[in-house]
């Protein structure tokens, strides 16, 4: 059987090979791929090849018939694989779907989590290669049993005063968003850009690419995270810059070689930014999400009734302690719990910060049971109810953002947009992360998408994963109204910066308000924005070439944005919870 198993293997190497052998890469052409479902994860050269689709196609195929194959063979009576993981490790290499080292850490990462969900659920080979190997089979058969499951959520009162409450205006409040930092510990200035690994430009690598190139001081163009002092002097010059009122801090601290992380290295970079937020920030108040990177292995998050090794208290806990100096002890217990809370920030304005993991769909925790994890929904419904009465502004903050096409499960997306709907009133804006690109999203009404109800705004990531420039933001929140009239965004060009090894230059990427020519940042005026762009036919002549180019920190893939690359922009703008491809009527 062993001897059946292993010829599978051989076989599908060959076709992965041949498939992808220079006369078949000479016959076949380059085509774009820009779809809303991976702009965030777009290839350096803003394109996928026909040769790498077919190539992932096999490997994925491979994967799930050796899988069904295997979980014949190594099914036990009592519900147990010995034997499995091995196997799946040896397929990972010899179909080389990455390296040999990153086989190994990925599946040893996964090998508790999967075995877990194997007991609790009937998978077959092609959920496995999606929960192991998400880059190579993405559509891989999981069912989310996403069911029209709903939170109830209360009409408003009609006897309820329509009041705010409003403090004198003053001056906007300066605030600083930062997100996906992803810091690489191992970053070494000079090692290969181009490697054999998912994350480069790190010490030790093996690299067997001719065209490797060398990583720069402050940070690399590629697929390479950001090392330990462009994060450093970004929080340094952000503080010097300017005195904030506050900072939201959304998640993702980690690099991104998830195949080699422990929860003891997560621990540690925990409290390290939380030390280095201390140093820069040592009176401000810091507001932090949740990101998917956070735990071990990466995207896992339990939900409370999963105990023992696989609990995620072990994360829950290290955030208790490393959050505590900003949050007061009520929004401290719902984190202990559940990582996510509540607090007022000022009289009359409070922040809400979800644990959005809860929705992501690569956290396969989610196929015990996706109907409102740990409550969080429910509770949400309850902290707006309760906001609604006390005539409070709410502001909403986390890291994957909850628009169709991204990583949000549907049907907690669907909950959540009706949530929004009916609290309009009383959340004024909200502030994600996770997709690394300069971005916002419009909420609207229905699918007609002519009534805009509340605005998204996506920080750029401070890490250059993948092509592109750190880069942070700051927003001009006034608090008459507690909304954004402004914000501007900052990022450090690497072509420039990497000249030097010593002050490099942060500079002012671009304002929203001027750039676009917006009259104010409400949901209003950004849609009359939003339908200039689809109504001018031109890509370049309109203030949409200036967003395409921030939308990638300044580094955009290709000079110009087509007519496909457009429409796909404008979809990740209106799509919210209305996945017409066309976007408008």
């Amino acid at each position: 059987m062993a001897h059946s198993l292993q010829t599978i293997v051989v076989v599908v190497f060959v076709l992965v090979r041949i498939t992808t052998s220079q006369d078949m890469q000479n016959k076949l052409t380059f085509e774009p791929n820009l779809s809303s479902s991976n702009l965030s994860t777009i290839q350096l050269d803003g394109s996928k090849t026909h040769v790498q689709s077919i190539k992932d196609d096999l490997v994925c195929s491979s994967c799930k018939f050796g899988l069904d194959f295997a979980l014949w063979k190594f099914r036990k009576p009592d519900g147990t694989y010995p034997g499995l993981f091995k196997f799946i490790i040896t397929m990972c290499k010899d179909l080389k779907i990455d390296s040999p080292a990153v086989c190994e850490g990925i599946v040893s990462a996964l090998q508790n989590e999967t075995s877990f969900l194997l007991t609790k659920l009937q998978l077959n080979g092609g959920q496995i290669c999606g929960l192991i190997f998400p880059s190579k089979c993405q559509s891989s058969g999981l069912s989310w049993n996403d069911d029209k499951w709903t939170v109830p959520i209360p009409q408003k009162n009609p006897t309820l005063k329509s009041y705010k409450t409003k403090p004198r205006e003053g001056s906007p409040l300066k605030v600083l968003h930062i997100s996906d930092l992803h810091i690489d510990l191992m970053y070494e200035p000079g090692s290969a850009i181009n490697c054999d690994d998912p994350l480069c430009c790190r010490k030790g690598q093996q690299v067997s690419k001719k065209e490797a190139g060398n990583a720069s001081y402050w940070g690399s163009y590629g697929y390479c995270d950001v090392p330990y002092w462009t994060v450093e002097n970004m929080l340094s010059t952000a503080a010097k810059t300017q005195k904030y009122d506050y900072i939201l801090w959304t998640g993702d601290l980690p690099a991104h070689n998830v195949w080699s992380q422990k929860r003891s290295s997560q621990i540690y970079l925990i409290k390290n930014l939380t030390t280095l937020l201390l140093k820069y920030f040592p009176d401000t108040a810091i507001y932090p999400a949740l990101g998917n990177h956070e735990s071990d292995p990466v995207n896992s998050f339990p939900p409370s009734y999963v105990k023992g090794y696989n609990s995620i208290s072990w994360l829950y806990d290290e955030l208790v302690k490393a959050w505590a100096p900003w949050l007061p002890k009520d929004a401290i217990a719902t984190v202990k719990q559940s990582g996510y809370y509540t607090t007022i920030v000022k009289p009359g304005f409070r922040i809400v910060s979800l644990n959005m993991n809860y929705c992501n769909n690569e956290n396969f925790w989610m196929l015990l049971n996706p109907v409102d994890p740990n409550n969080e929904l429910k509770w949400l419904v309850s902290v707006l109810t309760s906001a609604e009465s006390k005539g409070e502004s709410v502001h909403i903050i986390g890291h994957i953002p909850p628009s169709a096409g991204g990583d949000c499960l549907k049907v907690w997306r669907n909950n959540y947009y009706d949530i929004i709907t009916r609290f309009k009133a009383t959340v004024t804006a909200q502030f994600f992360g996770h997709t690394h690109t300069d971005e916002f999203e419009i909420f609207y009404a229905d699918s007609s998408l002519q009534n805009p109800i509340s605005m998204v705004y996506i920080c750029p990531s401070v890490t250059t994963y993948t092509n592109s420039n750190p880069s942070y933001r700051t927003y001009d929140v006034v608090s008459n109204t507690w909304t954004v009239i402004d914000h501007h965004t900052y990022i450090l060009n690497l072509s420039n910066a990497n000249t030097v090894q010593s002050d490099p230059q942060w500079k002012l990427e671009y304002s929203a308000k001027s750039t676009y020519g917006l009259q104010d940042l409400t949901a209003e005026s950004w849609h009359k924005v939003f339908k200039s762009w689809f109504t001018d036919t031109t890509t370049t002549g309109n203030t949409f070439a200036k967003y395409y180019v921030n939308f990638h920190k300044g580094h955009p893939p290709t000079e110009t944005c087509d007519d496909n690359c457009k429409r796909d922009l404008l979809c990740r703008i209106a799509g919210g919870n209305f996945t017409n491809l066309n976007c408008v009527s």
